[in-house]
Formats: structure tokens, sequence, C-alpha cells
């Protein structure tokens, strides 16, 4: 059975005709009715950052915050006092463990969402940073404007960001799943534990690439192929491929501007 959860926040309006400049937002708590298996949240903004933290209790608790007006029309006209109203747009519904989170509004809705650390995420956002903090799961974690940062998260990670760097500290790594680190416009910094074992594949288009892990280089990628003209063309590529502590799943890292820093975690 399906649960709808939507927030009338009527409370919170009469907040905002109390202190226009404080806009309060909507939170909307998702109870823990199965536990036998982790959570999964699926968040997705068009403009606003999306954070998302673990903490020690069993429901989902989501809050928008910093999400009025847009600021641009006057604070006072004639001496009357803009009354700013809080954003409207969030829907939360929850089915068989799945908690989608969506936020039909144009103009900035910053989420906050606390999890149980065992929590598996898909995170989008159009325009917007993401951060999650000390979840545990599968993470695939999508901004096209925006930065990503992982902090003390586990598990497997599948990261992506257009126009935006990649930051990520992790825990403990899954050695069975693929994990994915790549931007168009920014640079990578991943750090992992000391015994982290992957077969990697690194791609710098315009940067270079630093780490303090021992890797056991594999070379270069070349293409090659004969063209129905009869020409012969090869092509080696920025990419290298190696393995970490023997090697494992296959960890990729790929960045066409920037750097990328795998360290090592002391």
């Amino acid at each position: 059975m399906k649960r709808t959860l939507a927030l009338l926040g009527l409370t919170l309006a009469v907040c905002s005709l109390a202190c226009a400049q404080d806009v309060a937002g909507d939170r909307v708590v998702v109870p823990a009715r199965n536990t036998n298996h982790p959570r999964r949240v699926d968040a997705s903004l068009l403009h606003g950052s999306i954070t998302v933290k673990a903490y020690a209790g069993k429901e989902v608790i989501v809050e928008t915050r910093g999400a009025g007006s847009s600021g641009r029309s006057d604070q006072t006209v004639d001496g009357l006092r803009r009354l700013d109203l809080p954003a409207r747009g969030l829907s939360v519904e929850e089915e068989d463990n799945v908690v989608k989170v969506r936020m039909n509004l144009s103009h900035n809705a910053n989420l906050v969402i606390s999890v149980p650390a065992d929590t598996s995420l898909k995170l989008h956002s159009l325009h917007g940073e993401i951060d999650v903090e000390g979840v545990s799961g599968e993470l695939d974690v999508d901004s096209l404007n925006g930065a990503v940062t992982l902090t003390n998260v586990s598990g497997n990670v599948l990261a992506h960001s257009l126009n935006g760097a990649i930051k990520a500290s992790m825990d403990r790594v899954d050695a069975t799943k693929p994990m994915s680190f790549s931007t168009l416009n920014g640079s990578i910094d991943v750090t992992l534990p000391a015994d982290f074992k992957a077969n990697v594949k690194l791609t710098v288009d315009h940067g270079e690439i630093y780490s303090d892990f021992d890797f056991k280089l594999g070379g270069s990628i070349t293409q090659t192929n004969d063209t129905s003209d009869g020409k012969f063309r090869v092509r080696i590529d920025r990419t290298l491929t190696g393995t970490i502590n023997g090697g494992g799943a296959e960890a990729t890292f790929h960045t066409y501007n920037g750097k990328i820093y795998i360290r090592k975690k002391k």
C-alpha cells in the first residue's frame, strides 16, 4: 500500500507573516513501516541543493529550507513590507521502503534529508550542490551544475557532475560492486581505505593524476581500426588502466577539465 505524505504548513505560513525575512520550510517525517530491509531514498530537484545526513533514528525526515522569495522584488513599497510566503510543491511518497522526494518548483528549494545510516540513495539536482554524510549503501549521485561532496560514506558510489568538482571520503568500500566518479568540468578528489582493491581506469583529457596508492599500471588504452577506404588509424587515449592492491571490482575516474586525486585514508 502506498502512503503519500503532504505538509500543508499552515503554522509555517503564520511564521512567515511574523518575519518576512525568515521564511520557514516544510518538514515531513516518514515512519519506518518495514525494517526487514534497508531504506532507499530517491530525491530530485530542479533548482537547489540536496543535503543528506545519517542519524541514529529509524524515520526518514525531509525538510525544505531557504526556499522563499527570489529576492528580486522590493522588500518594501510605499512603506509596506513584503510578506514572503513559504515555498510549496514538496511531494513525499513511500512504498515498499522506497521514499520518493520531489520539488515541483522552478526557484531554489533546498532539501535537507535525515536518514538511517544504512540507507541507499539516488539523488539528482539540475542546478545545485549535493552533500552526503555518514551514509552506507548504494549511492547514485548526479548534479548537472554543482559540486558533489561525500563525507565518511561507505558502500559503493556512482557520482557524476557535469559542471562541478567531486570530493569523496569513504570509510569502507563494497568490494563486489563497481564505482564511478566522473565530471566534465572539475577536479575529482577521492579518499579510500588503505586496503582498497580495484581494477582502475583513469581518464584526464586536460589535467593530471596524483595518488599515494601503489598502482600497477597496465598502460594507456589504444584503439586501432582499418577503414573501408583502406586507411589505418591508431588512437591512444589519455587513459590509464591498472590495479590497486592486486585488483578487484572496477573503479572508474574521469574528468575532462580538472585533476584527479586518489588518496589513501590515514
